[in-house]
């Protein structure tokens, strides 16, 4: 059985665009879900809400950390049959 992983993270980052995280996660998760979310408490910062599954949660978390803070993690792990 392979070992797919869930993560549901927020990452704050200064410049990053939506299309940058795409590009970067390619290859690497299943159809990530990446959405950009408003920051009340700062204009400096823009967060994005990542949704990912994958067979390596630290390769992601590698990446991500590149463009900024990461908070709010959730993984699941799930074994998966044929994935």
């Amino acid at each position: 059985m392979v070992k797919i992983y869930h993560l549901d993270f927020i990452l704050s980052t200064p410049d990053t665009s939506l299309d940058v995280l795409k590009k970067s996660l390619e290859g690497c998760a299943d159809n990530p879900e990446i959405l950009e979310m408003p920051d009340e408490n700062s204009q400096k910062c823009k967060n994005f809400m990542i949704h990912v599954r994958t067979q390596d949660p630290t390769l992601i978390f590698d990446i991500c950390s590149e463009y900024g803070k990461i908070s709010s993690v959730k993984v699941d792990e799930v074994d998966e049959e044929g994935a």
